[in-house]
């Protein structure tokens, strides 16, 4: 189902990043098999919030770069999910906020403008 994302590419997507709504804990598990071939890149969005509107839009242009999609978990419609996730990772919630999972791993996450520092990095 989600093959594009082994290999980090879409051939249709031409470059660009494909954004995947986590909207079920039952994506979990697929999530951390993945992530045993590619980083996985989730991204915690309020549409509430005006600085989080900013960094998605800047993160979308720095994942994009790297031809690689990601998993956005959108706070308002996933509240429940967004807080199992937090308790499951050990991470406090923030949003916006980005966690990359590697290996089945957390090896980065940064909430606000800060986050926008883990893409170079990697």
């Amino acid at each position: 189902m989600f093959e594009f994302l082994k290999s980090g590419k879409d051939n249709d997507a031409k470059g660009k990043s494909i954004k995947i709504a986590l909207d079920h804990k039952d994506q979990w598990q697929e999530i951390l098999a993945l992530s045993q071939e590619t980083p996985i890149f989730i991204f915690k969005h309020s549409s509430r919030c005006g600085i989080s509107s900013v960094v998605l839009s800047r993160f979308e242009k720095q994942i994009s770069k790297r031809d690689d999609s990601y998993y956005q978990l959108h706070i308002q419609a996933q509240r429940d999910l967004s807080n199992w996730l937090a308790e499951e990772l050990n991470i406090r919630h923030e949003s916006p906020q980005l966690i990359v999972i590697k290996n089945a791993k957390v090896i980065a996450y940064d909430s606000h403008y800060a986050l926008l520092d883990i893409i170079p990095k990697l």
